[in-house]
């Protein structure tokens, strides 16, 4: 193996899960290079990863409104720049490491001319849209996706497992600048969810911060992007947080003492950065046996069929005995 691409073009939490089998992948061939091909979005995962030689941006040929460059045109040129570029690299192989099949990868990878490929087909895929794959495929965390289709790979349990980001020190001077010298221990609520079924309720975000603010500091950390966040919590129980950029995110997430949030992109951080988390799940097995928190102490809620099905009791109750160990743990 001289040259593997990995192609993830999916989602932020998706990559941060998808770190594991980098990590395993350069282990076993450490002379490799590893590339990886991401979005625009989800790239900001892979940043300072010494397992990683080189993240390609993928260019979308029909949603073009994701490219840097959005035309149709430009799109069409670039996405034909990035095939010869990659294809000048002479991969050895190329993995699509996604559990289900990620057919715009999928069709990606086929035009790279590499000597290998490992995706799952319709035989060994699991998509927790199709019933009969919730029914009677077995279920496995996301991040072990990438280790079924590689026997080349030793055996690995997910609870093993270490996912792996690499916040960049400056931003963390900046961060720590910011929120000033820690008092109490601090927690982090996630308070926005693009998907209606993993959307706590604001008046329950609320309730939380008044439960928390008596013996914590609490940070409320919103998506600037998304259109339910809201900034109208008590002036003076908590501090509220926009981070710029992915970068930022995660720098800001190593200050924290414990996260809470619904099943997103923050929970894996967290996973990566040893921070404990609350993850709150929707009550489907194909959800919160798949990516619940890997490494990291942890409490996994679920009630029923939406993730506001869970209770403020459920949560702060969760979040005392995690902090409470957290501190017993302390020299």
């Amino acid at each position: 193996m001289h040259r593997i691409l990995v192609i993830r073009i999916d989602f932020l939490g998706d990559m941060a899960c998808t770190t594991a089998f980098l990590h395993a992948l350069k282990q076993r061939w450490p002379q490799a290079e590893i590339h990886v091909l991401a979005n625009k979005v989800n790239r900001a995962v892979l940043e300072r990863n010494p397992d990683v030689a080189a993240v390609h941006t993928y260019v979308y040929s029909k949603q073009c409104e994701r490219n840097d460059r959005p035309r149709k045109v430009d799109a069409l040129l670039d996405r034909l720049r990035l095939v010869l570029r990659l294809r000048r690299l002479a991969f050895d192989l190329v993995i699509v490491p996604n559990g289900g099949m990620h057919k715009n990868s999928i069709q990606f990878a086929r035009q790279m001319r590499a000597k290998a490929y490992r995706w799952h087909d319709a035989e060994t895929e699991f998509d927790d849209r199709k019933a009969e794959h919730v029914a009677h495929r077995p279920m496995r965390h996301e991040a072990l996706s990438g280790f079924a289709l590689m026997p080349e790979l030793a055996p690995v349990a997910a609870d093993a497992l270490r996912l792996r980001v690499y916040p960049d020190a400056a931003l963390q001077a900046k961060w720590e600048t910011e929120l000033a010298p820690k008092r109490r221990p601090r927690v982090g609520l996630f308070v926005c969810n693009k998907a209606e079924q993993r959307r706590w309720a604001t008046q329950k975000w609320h309730r939380l911060v008044e439960e928390m603010a008596e013996r914590t500091d609490v940070l409320i950390f919103l998506d600037p992007c998304d259109p339910h966040a809201c900034e109208s919590f008590a002036p003076g129980l908590a501090r509220v947080l926009s981070p710029p950029t992915v970068g930022d995110l995660i720098a800001a997430m190593t200050m924290l003492d414990l996260v809470i949030s619904a099943d997103s992109a923050p929970v894996h951080f967290a996973s990566a950065l040893g921070v404990p988390v609350v993850a709150m799940f929707e009550d489907r097995p194909e959800k919160y046996l798949r990516w619940y928190p890997l490494g990291v102490p942890h409490v996994l809620l679920r009630a029923g069929p939406k993730v506001d099905d869970i209770s403020v009791a459920q949560v702060a109750a969760a979040a005392r005995s995690l902090l409470d160990e957290r501190v017993a743990a302390l020299p």
